[in-house]
């Protein structure tokens, strides 16, 4: 039996569905039979792999890409919006991009006296532990923007946002070292796909 589209609201329609209305059915079909969802297949895969999709011919590889652009561009203009940090959320809300990372990244939020930000900088790529993230490399961000306070994060691919014992180490040794340097760590945010942990939440930031 087919869907009459026009008859049922948006939200409730199948992602296949949703889909076809981009590239043809088939394509559609085979796109979500692989990824298993739209956000999968715009966020997770690159043009070589749309290509080896049946009926993915330039024009529709085309129209997936633009889709990605206003996305990205979305993302963006929402993190302008956030200028100041003033709880948790709003530090994982203007790194929220790292929720869809498949690799493990370490950064750092600059902020000044009134957490206003001044700026990001990613000092890691790769697993994080406490002897690959360096304190030098973070504070030296710190120092170069005039950041009196900081915010660390960094993802978890596989979506869990449970720190891990090296997370727990990682954040002790920076937070010791902003103390000397005089540069407050005021949290550690691990992002997952659909959450974040907080050390300060947690309450753990201020024992470390």
């Amino acid at each position: 039996m087919s869907i009459d589209k026009e008859e049922i609201p948006l939200e409730y329609l199948p992602e296949e569905t949703l889909l076809s209305e981009f590239v043809t059915s088939s394509a559609a079909k085979q796109l979500i039979a692989e990824y298993k969802s739209i956000y999968n297949i715009l966020l997770r895969t690159s043009e070589k792999q749309l290509a080896r999709v049946n009926g993915m011919g330039k024009s529709k590889i085309k129209k997936i890409v633009y889709i990605k652009e206003v996305i990205q561009r979305i993302e963006q203009e929402r993190k302008k919006q956030i200028h100041c940090i003033v709880r948790p959320q709003d530090a994982a809300a203007y790194c929220s991009d790292m929720q869809d990372l498949q690799q493990e990244e370490f950064r750092v939020l600059l902020l000044d006296t009134k957490n206003k930000i001044l700026g990001q900088k990613r000092v890691f790529l790769g697993t994080v532990n406490s002897s690959l993230v360096s304190a030098r490399e973070v504070f030296h961000a710190a120092v170069q923007n005039m950041a009196t306070n900081i915010i660390l994060l960094h993802n978890h691919p596989s979506g869990d946002t449970a720190p891990s014992p090296e997370d727990n180490e990682t954040t002790k040794r920076l937070v010791k070292a902003g103390k000397i340097l005089n540069i407050q760590v005021i949290d550690h945010i691990i992002i997952g796909k659909n959450g974040y942990y907080s050390f300060k939440q947690d309450g753990s930031i201020d024992k470390a």
